[in-house]
């Protein structure tokens, strides 16, 4: 694992990746991209909702929306932790993003007795280009 100087650090997330935004000598730079692995919504051809699959009769159910849902939960619960493992060094965190994903990886972190006494704020921002993240991150961490 790396180790940066700086103790700031902007993290921009979605469900499909990361970006984690590090300061060094007042400038902010890309520390790296953690890309997720959870699923995205695939349906067969001639699949219609979670409650039957290749049937639009309703008394024919499943569980289909139950297991699609196990998934998801356990491969947001791994990329929670290795989005953790990646922040545990650093003392002021900013996390921003679309939707609530955001949200949820903040109370992941409150849950963690490592982030205890360390600043983290969430705010809720749309996409970015990479260079608006980096100025968005600097003006952030810039007094």
């Amino acid at each position: 694992m790396e180790t940066y100087s700086t103790k700031q650090v902007g993290v921009w997330l979605d469900q499909a990746k990361a970006y984690l935004i590090g300061m060094q000598e007042g400038n902010a730079f890309l520390m790296e991209i953690i890309e997720s692995k959870i699923p995205r919504l695939k349906r067969e051809e001639g699949e219609s909702d979670d409650k039957t699959r290749f049937s639009s009769d309703s008394q024919h159910s499943s569980s289909n929306e139950f297991k699609k849902n196990q998934i998801k939960t356990n491969e947001l619960k791994s990329y929670f932790r290795k989005l953790q493992n990646k922040l545990k060094d650093f003392e002021d965190i900013l996390i921003i993003g679309p939707g609530t994903i955001k949200d949820q990886f903040f109370n992941a972190l409150m849950e963690n007795q490592e982030y205890d006494g360390k600043s983290i704020e969430v705010q809720t921002k749309g996409k970015f280009s990479e260079n608006q993240l980096m100025a968005y991150i600097n003006d952030f961490f810039t007094p």
